[in-house]
């Protein structure tokens, strides 16, 4: 791993953490961040795309990928929880 690479990787653990940081403070419940966290994807998406329209297919595939292996580790989990029960 280059050193730009862990630099990067380092940025985005310390922006995860001041986000997660701000919900605890404030206590969200699951709707709030949820709704928050979307919101917030959805302005990071329009700024990015209007300065990077020839990337918008390949950020909609990204997000269809990312999203995808969410819904799934989250059903996973669910039908694992189910099984202890």
């Amino acid at each position: 791993m280059s050193k730009n690479d862990k630099d990067e990787e380092k940025k985005v653990k310390q922006l995860n953490q001041e986000i997660m940081q701000i919900f605890e403070k404030h206590t969200a419940s699951f709707g709030h961040a949820s709704a928050s966290l979307l919101s917030v994807l959805y302005f990071i998406t329009e700024r990015y795309t209007r300065q990077h329209p020839e990337n918008k297919p390949l950020l909609l595939q990204y997000f269809k990928t990312e999203f995808d292996r969410f819904l799934n580790k989250l059903s996973n989990e669910a039908n694992s929880t189910k099984l202890v029960k």
